[in-house]
């Protein structure tokens, strides 16, 4: 599935989306979050990371099970406004199949901690950037997921699809503010 994910990902979502099993998307989700934290607690051991890092790695199976969730709500959410209803079920099962690419960000992880000790900075910095692909495909995968799910032109899936994006910018902006309120008033 992986393979024919990477090779023909609109085919794949597509052929997914006429036969959506719930099962397969909570599984993908579940692997990807599984590995991920394996991955991510090696490149904490690698890189010396302290303990905000491996709890942070602890959460990530959770992070990505509740934003798997989340998309799927506000994705639904914005399909209803376009006039398309339901589909939440059948998006959870097909986009589901989109969170394997993250196990190769987790892999860029390790071999970013691993380059600090091979070439230092700039080395560990271009790793780094080799993750930039991988999220932007994982977002152009979930936009393929809504266009199946819910047949609609491109543009329309990409702006839908891209709602979990901004309400994560909202909220991560609030929190900058709240805190940094917080911050001029001396309580942190």
């Amino acid at each position: 599935m992986l393979v024919r994910l990477a090779l023909h990902p609109r085919k794949t979502l597509d052929a997914a989306a006429a036969r959506p099993q719930l099962r397969s998307g909570v599984l993908w989700v579940a692997v990807t979050g599984l590995v991920s934290l394996g991955l991510d607690l090696l490149a904490v051991a690698i890189g010396g990371g302290g303990r905000a890092a491996v709890v942070l790695s602890l959460a990530l199976p959770a992070m990505l099970a509740v934003f798997w969730l989340a998309s799927a709500v506000l994705v639904n959410a914005g399909a209803r406004l376009m006039g398309i209803s339901g589909g939440r079920r059948k998006l959870l099962a097909v986009s589901g199949l989109t969170f394997p690419p993250l196990i190769l960000y987790a892999a860029i992880a390790v071999v970013q901690a691993a380059s600090l000790h091979w070439g230092g900075d700039v080395l560990s910095t271009v790793v780094g950037l080799g993750a930039l692909p991988v999220v932007c495909w994982f977002v152009g995968l979930n936009a393929l997921a809504v266009r199946a799910v819910y047949d609609l032109p491109a543009l329309n899936a990409i702006a839908i699809a891209l709602l979990p994006y901004a309400a994560l910018s909202a909220v991560l902006l609030l929190l900058v503010v709240v805190v940094s309120v917080l911050h001029s008033a001396g309580v942190v």
